[in-house]
């Protein structure tokens, strides 16, 4: 029997814009998010306010193009009615915060804002009193705040009052080319992590451990790591440790290669300090991968020990270590550990993310403008 593909009525999505980070050629993260919402659209309205390019000149032109783009887009097409922002804490909120002025108090449009950020927390607590008082009156005068969590949700509950709130799961979709994996006794565990190299992702924790029993892991582990940032430290502190027969840089990866190393992979690692509800954590369990990951943001609601993975605490290298023995020394929990998270992933998946959302742009364009 075939089956309908869902997606967003043309009546609906016509009437969104969509803002947010460069969804073509994009790093993962809020783009893939932003991308994968894109195939789902009968027409897709979209505007970019900020690139994937390291030149600081691009980002701001890129950035000020978005504030010119936005009024000729609203002029030209008068269907748009709800702008859809997707943004996060530090630079994205001041940018999202003068797209949001200029949506809804000089055109008059609907605003969602939808947070990915994995810092908003900290960067609202660190805040002075001047940058808390604009972060309320964002997170109070738009229309609509998604949130990834029943953890961030309450985050938002607790320092702002929204006029209204909804968790929404992050979106993913299925992996079309998975492998069966066959786990051997005596084969090496090939453990993975995706992700942006540096301190807030936990790798370099990750690594220190690594090193530490080196000996005990060599032959019995491999670390796949994929992702750009301080790759420089990342080199040289695998030849420094001597770590080459057991970590193997692979560069960022996307397409075919991201799909090889997913099959590849056995346990997928996460050890991060922040983060909202990781896409690539979602992408791994996908694949049926058992996940390695910290109690921050989201994660917890995802990942149990003892069900799909193990959860430990930020920067805690005795509990990473611990949790790279377990799946050593039970190389078979991964088949089990795996079939129960494909089961857990189900709600993440487009075909249950998409009705919900397109239920969201129907509530919110039925209502009465309060401006």
């Amino acid at each position: 029997m075939s089956h309908k593909r869902v997606g967003i009525s043309l009546s609906v999505s016509s009437s969104i814009l969509t803002v947010g980070l460069e969804c073509k050629d994009h790093r993962g993260g809020i783009g893939g998010v932003i991308e994968t919402y894109s195939k789902y659209f009968s027409v897709f309205n979209y505007v970019c306010s900020y690139g994937t390019s390291e030149n600081k000149f691009v980002i701001v032109f890129k950035y000020l193009k978005s504030l010119v783009e936005l009024p000729i887009v609203f002029i030209k097409d008068r269907n748009i009615q709800i702008v859809h922002i997707h943004g996060a804490a530090k630079g994205s909120f001041f940018r999202k915060y003068i797209i949001f002025l200029l949506s809804k108090y000089v055109f008059g449009k609907k605003v969602i804002f939808h947070c990915h950020g994995s810092e908003m927390e900290k960067f609202y607590l660190k805040s002075p009193q001047i940058v808390r008082k604009m972060m309320s009156n964002f997170f109070n005068n738009v229309d609509l705040v998604i949130c990834l969590s029943n953890s961030w949700a309450l985050f938002f509950t607790l320092n702002f009052t929204p006029r209204k709130l909804v968790v929404l799961e992050n979106i993913v979709e299925e992996a079309l080319d998975k492998s069966i994996k066959d786990f051997q006794i005596d084969k090496p565990i090939h453990f993975l992590f995706m992700g942006a190299v540096g301190n807030r992702k936990g790798i370099f924790d990750l690594l220190a451990t690594i090193a530490l029993h080196k000996l005990e892991f060599s032959g019995k582990m491999k670390l796949l790591i994929g992702g750009n940032g301080e790759i420089k430290r990342l080199n040289e502190f695998i030849a420094i440790n001597q770590l080459s027969e057991i970590v193997i840089y692979e560069g960022w990866v996307s397409g075919a290669l991201k799909n090889k190393l997913f099959n590849e992979a056995d346990v997928y690692i996460l050890p991060s300090y922040n983060e909202g509800l990781p896409i690539s954590i979602l992408e791994a369990m996908t694949y049926g991968l058992p996940v390695i990951s910290t109690n921050v943001g989201g994660i917890p609601e995802i990942i149990t020990n003892g069900i799909n993975g193990c959860v430990i605490n930020p920067g805690d290298r005795e509990a990473i270590y611990a949790s790279l023995r377990f799946f050593i020394d039970n190389p078979l929990l991964c088949k089990e550990y795996g079939k129960n998270t494909m089961e857990i992933v189900e709600p993440y998946y487009a075909k249950n993310v998409i009705p919900k959302l397109e239920s969201i742009y129907i509530e919110l364009l039925t209502q009465v403008s309060t401006l």
